[in-house]
């Protein structure tokens, strides 16, 4: 008997680990990818003998990605290489002093002693709760797919959660263990992450700074993009087939059922299992037609909280930077106000923007001719939704930021560069395909988690699924890869593989 057939929309993370887990369980698996490479956001370019990561920096919990090879049949460590970043990432905040968050649990507490006696005996407090916030909630949560809210009321569960003090903010979570602003803010700064501020995103997401100090921060070996070539290398090594520089234009569907989709190009592919990980809105508005939408309607998308947007500089420099971690941001004091624009990134900040800077030459050197390094620079913007006019603002503000690297090492910069490349907030829409540019998807306040948030399977259209960042567990490569465990379960459930 043939094998059911899956179309796949992108060979993003979460299409290609969706593409292996199904071609694993015994699907017919076909990925359409409108770039000539895999990767969506995460698909990286080379210019001027430099290579650069675009999309995310920051690989956590290798075991997700072992689990996923594992059950595959295969072995992650011949696909990708990862090597461990040191310390995790330093933070230098408005008034010059540094914190560096690392594994080493005792540096690190050497650290918090020489801030104030008491700070190492309440983190070991907060991490010994996380020990058992992983047990309760990761795999019940993150890791599973997600169920209705009335699912979610189970007694013991609540209870459980309750002990947690969820309703409590990242920042508030944090305060209450340690009275100290800078260090609240410093293990906050994951919710950069998922877009949000650490006084806005809820407390459910210090689970991720714990899991950072647990299982570390790591880099793929020949950056993000050999580890989208390995996902892909892994995806046909098991049947898949990747057909590349191939856009879908549009699902299609008979008697309100998926029964394919329609390339550019206006071959028609026929299956009835779609799955799509273009970016969310831009699938609403350019992949699905008014009436395949379901719910999901212009004034329902208009209504949902999406994140911020980036302002990327993308460095060729012909020197290194030896002292520089690898990861390194700047906190400016204007990230303690909880009024616009600084809490949601709604305006332009010309005045103190903290900022992000990765240095990947000095652990991973092939990224740059001999002597000479990449850097690259990320600052929170508004979305398209806002109006900044980048024809106006893009030169100046690149120069403005190029003028404030010294905050974090780099006052030299200007005279080095030799190879440059800028993303704004419209590079991130309209070469990216990605919805108002909001590069980290949808928010994640507790309106838009687990149950609230757009469902894998489109209960209104029986064969449509989505895998991504917009979907239960939400934004980064860690939960879009557990994203891709559960496309697998509901196709399962709902398309069973078929035996002679």
């Amino acid at each position: 008997m043939a094998k059911q057939t899956v179309l796949i929309i992108g060979a993003g993370p979460g299409g290609l680990a969706t593409a292996m887990r199904l071609a694993k369980t015994g699907y017919d698996v076909h990925i359409y990818e409108a770039e000539a490479v895999p990767g969506g956001r995460m698909r990286g370019f080379s210019k001027d003998g430099y290579h650069f990561d675009t999309g995310p920096s920051i690989l956590q919990v290798p075991r997700v990605y072992e689990e996923l090879f594992s059950f595959c049949g295969l072995r992650f460590d011949d696909y990708v290489t990862l090597l461990r970043v040191d310390p995790n990432t330093r933070l230098k905040f408005w008034d010059k002093s540094i914190i560096d968050l690392t594994s080493d649990l005792d540096a690190f507490k050497t650290q918090l002693a020489a801030r104030r006696a008491d700070l190492p005996e309440r983190f070991d407090a907060w991490y010994s709760e996380h020990i058992r916030k992983n047990d309760a909630g990761y795999a019940p949560y993150l890791g599973t797919p997600v169920r209705s809210i009335l699912g979610y009321l189970n007694p013991r569960e609540i209870i459980t959660a309750l002990t947690f003090r969820p309703w409590e903010s990242l920042y508030d979570h944090y305060f209450n263990y340690f009275q100290d602003e800078q260090l609240c803010y410093a293990m906050a700064y994951p919710s950069k992450y998922l877009g949000m501020h650490p006084k806005k995103s809820a407390s459910v997401f210090s689970l991720v700074s714990w899991l950072e100090f647990n299982d570390g921060i790591w880099h793929p070996k020949g950056g993000f993009t050999a580890l989208s070539r390995g996902l892909a290398k892994a995806a046909t090594d098991l049947g898949v087939s990747i057909h590349y520089n191939t856009p879908v234009a549009r699902v299609l569907t008979s008697q309100n059922r998926v029964r394919g989709i329609r390339l550019e190009n206006g071959t028609e592919v026929s299956a009835e299992i779609v799955v799509t990980n273009a970016d969310f809105g831009y699938a609403l508005n350019h992949i699905l037609t008014p009436e395949q939408r379901g719910p999901y309607t212009n004034r329902k998308l208009d209504s949902m909280r999406f994140s911020c947007s980036t302002f990327m500089l993308y460095l060729g420099v012909n020197k290194t930077y030896p002292d520089a971690p690898h990861h390194q941001l700047y906190l400016s004091e204007h990230i303690r106000s909880t009024e616009p624009p600084y809490v949601d990134d709604s305006a332009l900040d010309t005045t103190d923007p903290s900022f992000y800077v990765c240095n990947p030459t000095m652990l991973d050197p092939g990224n740059a001719p001999d002597g000479h390094s990449t850097i690259f620079v990320l600052v929170p913007i508004p979305n398209t939704s806002h109006g900044v006019d980048w024809n106006e603002h893009k030169q100046a503000y690149r120069d403005y930021i190029i003028s404030r690297l010294h905050e974090l090492g780099y006052g030299d910069i200007s005279d080095h560069i030799v190879s440059e490349t800028c993303y704004v907030a419209d590079t991130w829409q309209n070469e990216f395909r990605t919805h108002i540019g909001a590069v980290f998807n949808l928010g994640h306040d507790w309106g838009q988690l687990g149950p609230l948030r757009p469902h894998i399977r489109a209960d209104w259209l029986p064969g449509l699924y989505f895998v991504g960042g917009a979907v239960h567990p939400g934004s980064g490569l860690l939960t879009i890869l557990e994203s891709a465990k559960s496309s697998v379960h509901f196709i399962s459930q709902d398309h069973a593989v078929t035996t002679a």
